[in-house]
């Protein structure tokens, strides 16, 4: 079964335009409510095959016999539930390239993991209007279990942006104890074939004024990255990597062919890391005719930030905080298989 894929349009945010984007960063302060979802009901048993488990980890259709019902929606903690051990459903490679559903046991200070996710929830008030810029996806199948085998899957406490960041550093400090694996039968060695935008404009051209400016911000404020939860680096999953050929922006067409590149976890975490501590970019206004794209996710599905190339032109990375430069390993990487056109 062949999987193809959109890759979202990439804007370069708060990148090195003169124009401040303070105004467009997540807002934590203000008029918020706080509030308490209701409580998750308990399953037998952590279940990583679950139907919506698996579709959301893979992408794939549920065709796998060994797929099963799907699992209780996630809540708050139940009362008087004794946490001894935390199930982390996370999809793989094997050794052939093929993906798998893996659950993934973790150990060590699962109190910690409790009390981080019975915090209480954070919203906007009613009547308040914001707008949040980064799409953040938490785990998509965490159990907490306890000592009887019974579990259930806490539900992210959010923040009126997103989702708060206390389970993601519980999370971790954990230790894996055991691992499942599931072969979903998968070969990433096919999926060849995937679609990008064809009237991409998330870079622009930028002067040394440009430059100067956004040196300044990051000296003062630091590297202006998504969240912690929506942006993985030395944690990343494997990653599938989008490269395409720009075609001029049509209202009838809204995607260009293009091919896929899948990068193990490794790989990835290097070309993740590479890029985020690449210096910022040099004012430049050439055109690239050929860019990549990726979302950037955990193995257990969290993250979502969405990372774009300049493959020729410029060579810019956008996502990693502002215009950066592409390192010449990355830029190595990112054209693997791809044929130069003359």
């Amino acid at each position: 079964m062949r999987r193809t894929y959109l890759v979202a349009t990439v804007v370069a945010l708060c990148g090195l335009a003169s124009t401040s984007c303070s105004d467009r960063l997540p807002w934590f302060g203000g008029d918020t409510v706080s509030y308490r979802p209701d409580a998750a009901t308990t399953a037998e048993s952590a279940d990583c095959l679950a139907e919506d488990i698996y579709t959301a980890l893979t992408g794939l259709g549920p065709w796998d016999p060994a797929i099963t019902e799907t699992a209780p929606e996630p809540g708050y903690p139940p009362s008087e539930f004794e946490a001894v051990e935390v199930v982390s459903c996370q999809r793989g490679l094997d050794q052939n390239g093929v993906e798998t559903v893996d659950s993934v046991q973790l150990g060590g200070d699962v109190d910690a993991v409790l009390r981080a996710f019975s915090v209480d929830s954070q919203r906007f008030a009613d009547g308040v209007s914001a707008s949040c810029v980064y799409e953040i996806r938490p785990p998509v199948g965490l159990w907490l279990v306890d000592d009887a085998g019974r579990a259930f899957r806490p539900i992210w406490p959010a923040s009126p942006c997103g989702q708060q960041e206390g389970p993601l550093a519980a999370l971790q400090a954990l230790e894996e104890v055991g691992r499942t694996v599931h072969p979903t039968g998968y070969d990433t060695d096919f999926s060849s074939v995937c679609t990008g935008s064809t009237g991409f404009w998330g870079f622009e051209s930028t002067t040394s004024d440009d430059v100067e400016a956004a040196t300044e911000r990051e000296r003062a404020g630091g590297q202006m990255l998504p969240p912690a939860l929506g942006m993985p680096v030395d944690d990343v999953g494997y990653t599938d990597v989008c490269r395409y050929l720009v075609v001029a922006r049509a209202p009838s067409v809204e995607s260009a062919p293009g091919s896929s590149l899948v990068l193990g976890e490794v790989e990835s975490a290097s070309v993740v890391r590479k890029s985020v501590n690449a210096p910022i970019a040099q004012a430049c206004g050439l055109q690239a005719t050929r860019h990549a794209s990726a979302q950037l996710l955990r193995p257990d599905g969290s993250g979502g930030a969405v990372v774009s190339f300049e493959l020729d032109g410029c060579q810019r990375s956008a996502g990693f905080g502002g215009y950066r430069e592409i390192p010449a390993d990355v830029h190595e990487v990112l054209m693997r298989g791809v044929i130069e056109e003359s």
